[in-house]
């Protein structure tokens, strides 16, 4: 992992009146939005509704906010992806951009393979590595994911332009769904997506070292990279039209939000032969939450970069702007125990139904003020 100053940050808390030319303010917010669910928003905002009694959204709260069992989908669900859509969103911001200033390739192969190892590495660290757990290590992960699914996205953004990516990403997501309905899996036979049928699962249980997440199967196992890189594809759209000069901002959000809208009616179709769900990383789940992930980029990017409403986003820049810092920080710095010793008090004091809330908030700006500081100077860690 290395320190390197993206954007420098401004002296008062305010986000820079007019974005970098290479980097957009509304890619950081939502990346941060995002990972707001992860470090502690996915209990407080429903603590907030049961505090002040609106049992209704608590409720449609507590059921979104937990991954589907199987199929099906939930809000929770969109996390991770969305995550992995704005990974491939920057591409067009640094591989592309490096490939136009004459940068050579291999030296891009390299920055993606590097990149790839160390989020391997980090993910494993994350849960132990270095605790010599030998079997009961789990080597996959959802930073490992994402590294891979980069990497061989990555392969294809070099490599390809705008139209080799579109049928790349479209020949992957065929091509998961024959090999996923097609291929028989021995004693089960073709097409039985079950989590002890299903072909993904066999290959895990098979080749993936160590311990499994859910025993049979791993959702962030080997197979899945292959569908997660179409959806970093998707991304790596998604950024060569928001990095381009041919349409204004509005039309961009436009067609970035009608783009969502068809590729989740799309999902939801196929959804039927070929069911959403996450833990496979279905075509049809990949379509669907990519669809929904650029519906929400472009509402971001029309708020913030197009209309210039920022000030409400710069909290979330702050988390997006160094998320893996946060997401591994949080297996290694207790930030529960700092903030127990600074607001545990204050949450006792404030009686039973508001103590809940007030303990979550000060998770959350524990959290928070380490990320500012980082940010204040200027140290945004990318693996």
């Amino acid at each position: 992992m290395s320190a390197e100053t993206a954007v420098p940050a401004p002296s008062e808390p305010s986000v820079p009146d007019r974005p970098k030319a290479a980097r957009l303010a509304s890619i950081d917010a939502l990346r941060g939005f995002d990972m707001f669910w992860i470090i502690g928003g996915e209990n407080f905002v429903p603590a907030v509704a049961a505090f002040f009694g609106w049992s209704r959204l608590h409720g449609i709260l507590l059921r979104n906010l937990e991954h589907a069992k199987w199929n099906g989908f939930t809000a929770y669900d969109l996390i991770f992806p969305l995550f992995l859509l704005l990974s491939g969103t920057t591409m067009s911001f640094s591989l592309t951009r490096r490939l136009e200033q004459g940068e050579r390739k291999w030296v891009l192969f390299w920055r993606i393979f590097r990149r790839m190892a160390l989020l391997i590495l980090l993910g494993m660290a994350s849960q132990g590595l270095f605790k010599l757990k030998g079997h009961d290590q789990r080597y996959a992960s959802v930073l490992g994911l994402i590294g891979v699914a980069y990497f061989w996205a990555g392969l294809v953004v070099i490599n390809r332009g705008v139209r080799g990516q579109i049928l790349w990403a479209a020949g992957i997501l065929v091509g998961y769904w024959a090999a996923m309905t097609l291929i028989p899996v021995p004693g089960v036979g073709p097409g039985v997506l079950t989590p002890e049928g299903y072909l993904g699962g066999y290959i895990d249980r098979h080749l993936l070292p160590g311990k499994l997440y859910a025993k049979i199967y791993d959702p962030e196992g080997l197979f899945v990279t292959i569908p997660a890189a179409a959806l970093a594809l998707m991304g790596a759209l998604a950024g060569h039209l928001l990095r381009s000069n041919i349409v204004s901002g509005g039309r961009k959000a436009l067609f970035l939000c009608s783009a969502g809208v068809v590729s989740m009616a799309l999902g939801w179709l196929w959804g039927r032969w070929f069911p959403i769900n996450k833990q496979m990383w279905t075509s049809s789940f990949i379509l669907f939450a990519g669809g929904l992930s650029l519906v929400l980029l472009a509402l971001f990017y029309l708020a913030i970069d197009v209309w210039g409403w920022r000030k409400w986003a710069f909290p979330f820049i702050v988390i997006g702007m160094n998320p893996i810092t946060i997401y591994v920080g949080a297996h290694f710095i207790n930030f529960r125990f700092t903030s127990d010793a600074l607001f545990a008090g204050l949450a006792r004091l404030s009686g039973e139904s508001l103590e809940p809330v007030v303990s979550l908030l000060g998770l959350l700006a524990v959290e928070w003020a380490f990320l500012y500081f980082l940010y204040r100077k200027r140290i945004f860690l990318r693996a």
